[in-house]
Order: C-alpha cells, then sequence, then structure tokens
C-alpha cells in the first residue's frame, strides 16, 4: 500500500506516503484559524512519528483568506517541524485567489526557504520524489 491513512476530517486529510516517505496533507473549504493550528500541529505529530523530512502541503481546495496566520505559520509551525526534522515542503496552491496569497505570504516569511509552491500535485510529488 502506497498510502496510509493517518486522519480525515471535515476539513483535513492527512496520510503517509510510505513508498516515497513523505506526508500528505490535503485541506478542503473556508478554514478558522483553530482548525488551520490544529491541522498543522496533527502534520507536525506524524512528521515526528513517521521520521519524515518530506510534506506535500496541498491547498487547492482551501478557500478564504488565511493570512494573519502567515506569521505563525513561518515563525513557530515551521521552526517546531524543521526542528523536528522537515527538509523540504511542497505546496500546492489554491484555486481560491485570497488563498492563494495567503499562502504565498506565508511561504515569503519562511526564512530557510525551504518551501516551494506549486500548480498542482503532480508537480509537487515529483519535486519531492527527485530530492
Amino acid at each position: 500500500m502506497r498510502h496510509i491513512q493517518l486522519i480525515t476530517t471535515n476539513y483535513l486529510k492527512l496520510e503517509y506516503n510510505a513508498l516515497d516517505n513523505y506526508l500528505y496533507v490535503e485541506w478542503f473549504g473556508a478554514l478558522e484559524n483553530e482548525a488551520i493550528i490544529q491541522g498543522y500541529d496533527q502534520t507536525l505529530y506524524y512528521l515526528k512519528k513517521e521520521h519524515c523530512q518530506k510534506l506535500l502541503d496541498n491547498h487547492l481546495e482551501v478557500e478564504g483568506i488565511w493570512a494573519d496566520l502567515a506569521e505563525w505559520f513561518a515563525q513557530d509551525w515551521h521552526i517546531r517541524a524543521e526542528k523536528a526534522g522537515l527538509q523540504y515542503h511542497a505546496v500546492v496552491y489554491s484555486k481560491s485567489h485570497f488563498s492563494r496569497l495567503s499562502t504565498d505570504k506565508a511561504i515569503k516569511m519562511v526564512q530557510t526557504g525551504i518551501v516551494e509552491g506549486f500548480e498542482t500535485v503532480h508537480e509537487a510529488e515529483g519535486w519531492l520524489t527527485n530530492l
């Protein structure tokens, strides 16, 4: 089995790709700040548990703006994730204009430069699996 399902909620699906050793997170809908924080904290838990250095963060179906959490993402969560071993973080941009702007802001704030934005899941997977 290539993908092992870890968590499914009404806003998030979290899987472990055992073959290529990365976590896959798929987000859905208009997200409240609490759901984003909880989802990323669950992601961090599984990054540690599975000893993953790679994360595919799929925002394609995210709606709305979450720019007020960009600083938390870059200067809190991402620092903790990197300390836990995260080295490569692929993010798939949302179809929603405002969500896309929020994601881009967050990516630019990550000082280590280990986050790359992509238009499709296929492109993001290609980047992660060719590292």
